[in-house]
């Protein structure tokens, strides 16, 4: 049996022993090569949002949004790992220095259209102008159903995606490049988008924020209802 000093000093003896190996693994670890992000994004990203982040055309059956407007590294981290609508999840594919390395390689390299200095109200004007005709005023999209298509609800769609689909033209929408609209006017629209995702509520029901238009006919259907049953009142209910 060993005494309790000789159990001491074999377990000090032993962690002497491992000490060195245990401080060149650490090392090692230290000394890890940092992921490349650009080839990492060649890799698994460019075929859906292309070489530079600038989107591909959803008229292709694989498509991804632009990233041109994408600043927030926690949601690109969070797009990355998890995945989107159409988008496959990384998290088993990648570890996760390459995902924040990917994330900030986004973020910081790629994305060169800057939303800030805008103004709701001229956005407003830029919209209706602009977007309007397809997207109508409420920003719900479907103002081109008469010709076969459909031009998307923006009301689940980040500031990111709106700025780099403005710039970037998906689908059957027109591209507006700098030379139609300056870095000022598209934050502007930006900001009006954002601004009727989430209006000032005045109370009652809202009806899906549609407008005056639905509002007004289903007034119309209340006050026919109440001229009917009142004449159904006066003939003594008989119909």
């Amino acid at each position: 049996m060993l005494t309790q000093r000789a159990l001491t000093w074999s377990i000090l003896a032993l962690f002497l022993l491992l000490l060195p190996t245990s401080a060149a693994l650490f090392a090692q670890t230290d000394t890890q090569p940092e992921p490349d992000a650009p080839a990492l994004f060649h890799t698994h990203c460019a075929m859906c949002h292309g070489e530079h982040g600038e989107g591909v055309s959803a008229l292709v059956s694989i498509a991804g949004p632009s990233l041109k407007a994408e600043h927030n590294p926690g949601m690109a981290m969070l797009a990355i790992q998890a995945g989107r609508p159409g988008m496959p999840v990384f998290a088993y594919v990648l570890s996760v220095p390459q995902m924040r390395a990917l994330a900030d390689y986004v973020t910081q390299q790629l994305a060169d259209i800057p939303l800030s200095g805008g103004n709701v109200s001229n956005g407003g004007v830029l919209f209706r102008v602009n977007c309007a005709p397809c997207h109508r005023t409420a920003v719900r999209g479907g103002g081109m159903v008469f010709i076969g298509t459909n031009a998307p609800d923006l009301t689940d769609k980040t500031p990111a995606v709106i700025a780099g689909a403005i710039r970037w033209g998906p689908g059957p929408m027109p591209p507006f490049p700098e030379s139609l609209l300056d870095n000022q006017q598209l934050a502007s629209i930006v900001d009006y988008v954002s601004y009727v995702q989430h209006p000032p509520h005045p109370g009652g029901n809202a009806l899906g924020w549609y407008g005056p238009i639905p509002e007004g006919f289903v007034a119309w259907i209340i006050v026919a209802a109440l001229i009917g049953a009142t004449i159904w009142i006066e003939k003594g209910g008989k119909g």
